[in-house]
């Protein structure tokens, strides 16, 4: 089934989407720092759709993108009991079709770190450049180096949750050579009285700094800031574990 694909539901029921909500939390102040009062907002990574569903609340007009057949059917359920008509698409980041369209694109929560080869890192961000009207910005988050070689390494192998009906086992570990991360997922849940395992992994590339901004460079987008703390917009440093980055497009 791959990744995201029987763990979407624990995932939308845990504390995963905290972040989004701290990172709709927060963007409002940012955008006023910016100087930006955007109408047409495309998330990438969307997940179970808890980021969407609050700017959709603001007053944006919402379009979401996910890989996962099964996230999507979480956001769109979540979409349904909000209210909230939001645009939901299954597809993959690498190969965006959108024009012109939207005046923000976000992708949270270390999604961007997904990619494995600089390829495609980089056929993301042209894609995004082509998707963000002229002027239109990009904010996104990734976990640094620093932050998978320590905190991601350091965190070893851990109960996530144990409850009535779940419990989820995550196992670290870090390739120094290849600056990639992975974790294994092992879930039992419990229905009427039987328990079911399923396993996923998910590995995540570190990328230098320097090949971030040059990325975004080639793609046509201007790097304004680089952030290790969203909420305080502090610049980031070598030994921040995460990394927000703001660009944006040309006017032409």
């Amino acid at each position: 089934m791959g990744i995201y694909g029987e763990f979407a539901h624990v995932y939308s029921r845990g504390e995963y989407p905290d972040f989004s909500r701290h990172m709709a939390e927060h963007l409002p102040g940012v955008l006023e720092q910016l100087g930006l009062s955007p109408e047409t907002l495309l998330d990438l990574a969307c997940g179970e759709g808890t980021f969407a569903v609050a700017m959709a609340r603001l007053g944006l007009d919402v379009a979401g993108l996910d890989a996962s057949p099964r996230m999507i059917e979480c956001a769109r359920e979540q979409a349904a009991g909000a209210g909230a008509k939001i645009e939901f698409t299954i597809g993959d980041m690498r190969t965006l079709s959108f024009e012109n369209r939207f005046d923000l694109v976000t992708c949270w929560y270390d999604s961007l770190n997904y990619l494995l080869k600089s390829e495609d890192l980089s056929r993301t961000f042209m894609g995004v450049a082509r998707a963000l009207k002229p002027g239109g910005v990009f904010i996104f988050d990734m976990n640094t180096v620093f932050g998978l070689a320590t905190a991601w390494r350091e965190a070893g192998c851990y109960v996530k949750k144990e409850s009535a009906d779940t419990f989820e086992v995550h196992r670290h570990d870090y390739d120094f050579e290849t600056a990639i991360a992975a974790v294994k997922i092992t879930c039992f849940l419990e229905n009427n009285g039987h328990w079911r395992r399923f396993d996923e992994e998910h590995r995540e590339r570190g990328y230098a700094h320097q090949e971030v901004l040059e990325s975004l460079q080639d793609a046509g987008l201007q790097s304004l800031a680089t952030w290790g703390s969203f909420r305080d917009r502090s610049e980031a440093t070598p030994e921040s574990e995460r990394a927000w980055y703001i660009s944006r497009k040309g006017m032409r």
